[in-house]
């Protein structure tokens, strides 16, 4: 379209996709800027701590949870783990790269491992925080925990994030 003009610039340390229409002449009418979301900043990672914990926390205290960490076997868990991540790499293909992943394919996969890994981290330390990590008594059990509670913590993580 030669009605519009679109360009990235960088704004205040942010990226910024620039959307400027133009009338008849090629002047200038108005502006549209849209944050483009493509990198991981600190913020981000703090967007994906909080949005872990919101739904996280409260699974960590419940007794079903750690009874059914006992229970499940350790493929349907790791089943569980592998769509997990399949899952969330879509959400964040879809909402972050659909149609910049040309040139930050790297940038895709850091913000899904790292949000993965925050998931992981977090609800461990939670786990841990609360004496519900039972690390030296069984280290699966505990890998078990931590797996059945990040599964829907990864998606309120990848929600969070996707709010700005």
């Amino acid at each position: 379209m030669k009605d519009v003009r679109v360009e990235v610039k960088r704004i205040n340390g942010y990226l910024k996709e620039i959307t400027t229409f133009l009338d008849s002449s090629g002047k200038p009418i108005s502006h549209v800027v849209n944050p483009i979301m493509t990198e991981l900043r600190p913020r981000d990672v703090l967007q994906i701590f909080v949005g872990v914990m919101i739904f996280g926390a409260p699974l960590c205290y419940t007794e079903e949870i750690w009874n059914l960490s006992i229970e499940i076997s350790l493929i349907n868990l790791n089943l569980i783990n592998i769509i997990g991540f399949i899952l969330l790499s879509s959400f964040v293909y879809m909402n972050f790269y659909r149609f910049k992943i040309k040139g930050n394919v790297i940038n895709f996969l850091k913000r899904s491992c790292a949000i993965y890994t925050i998931t992981f981290v977090t609800i461990g330390l939670f786990l841990l925080l609360i004496g519900k990590l039972p690390l030296q008594e069984s280290f699966l059990i505990g890998y078990k925990r931590v797996s059945l509670i990040a599964f829907p913590s990864l998606f309120s993580a990848a929600i969070s994030d996707l709010l700005k």
